[in-house]
């Protein structure tokens, strides 16, 4: 399944804190702005069925919702997933909760899109079970609620869903919704940057240069700046600030083999990428 992902209006700003040592002996405090991320850990839209028991006739009316609303026809998209949302095929109802999230075709809505959004989420759609964790996130169409957020990220990333796995490692990081634990934090990230996703990877260095969520508490600059610059080849600006404070603690021929390994790693599956 391909998917799309879209913005929602941003909640609080939450702030990544980090001690570091520079190359003085000091430690110093480096932030990342947490809330220009998840401006991209959105609602996700299902774009292509692909299920083994839908006929023809139902895969054609829902790649025709897709087509319309690529070309902006929102009322058209609906009339053709309204049907199957209502026959029970969860990525009309997921996409139909979009609909709704957005107010494309129809009036916003959030208790709509929830609504829609728990109806395929309760059939393990990983992509509608994210989404119901970020409406209950942010607090569209519920009071903010942390605890049943992650409850519904927990079901996607156990599904293997990049976004999902970040979300709930910032729930860690952040001690929201979770007991704050960097070690869960660490390995959560680590399972979304290794799937290329791009705020994971930012989340991972960061990690990695401040020795959070280590079994040592050691700070590992190498793949910190390895990681970093991954992130910014996915376009995390902000990874460009730990590759600075992590190549203060390399010497010259440890940068170039951590710029060789960047190329490696985006050459080949990042799951291999040394970490």
């Amino acid at each position: 399944m391909t998917l799309e992902g879209d913005c929602l209006p941003q909640g609080n700003k939450l702030i990544a804190f980090a001690n570091l040592r520079g190359e003085n002996g000091l430690w110093n405090s480096l932030s990342i702005d947490t809330d220009d991320m998840m401006k991209y850990c959105t609602l996700l839209f299902a774009v292509y069925c692909g299920c083994s028991t839908a006929t023809a006739q139902t895969d054609s009316a829902f790649d025709a919702g897709l087509a319309a609303r690529d070309r902006g026809h929102y009322a058209t998209a609906i009339r053709a997933w309204q049907p199957l949302a209502e026959e029970g095929m969860a990525e009309a109802q997921n996409n139909l909760g979009h609909m709704y999230e957005e107010g494309l075709g129809v009036t916003q809505n959030y208790q709509q899109a929830m609504a829609w959004y728990r109806r395929a989420a309760e059939q393990k759609l990983p992509q509608a079970q994210h989404n119901v964790g970020l409406l209950y996130h942010f607090g569209y169409g519920v009071r903010p609620n942390a605890n049943e957020a992650v409850r519904w990220f927990r079901m996607a990333a156990e599904q293997n869903l990049a976004e999902s796995e970040y979300m709930l490692g910032l729930a860690y990081y952040q001690g929201e919704g979770l007991p704050l634990d960097y070690g869960q934090a660490r390995q959560w990230f680590s399972k979304s940057a290794t799937k290329g996703y791009p705020e994971g990877t930012l989340m991972l260095a960061l990690l990695l240069l401040s020795g959070e969520g280590a079994v040592d508490n050691q700070p590992d600059p190498y793949h910190a700046y390895l990681w970093a610059r991954i992130a910014m080849q996915l376009g995390q600006e902000q990874g460009d600030d730990i590759r600075a404070m992590a190549t203060l603690e390399l010497d010259e021929s440890q940068v170039i083999d951590a710029e060789a390994q960047v190329g490696n790693c985006l050459a080949q599956a990042l799951s291999d990428c040394p970490r």
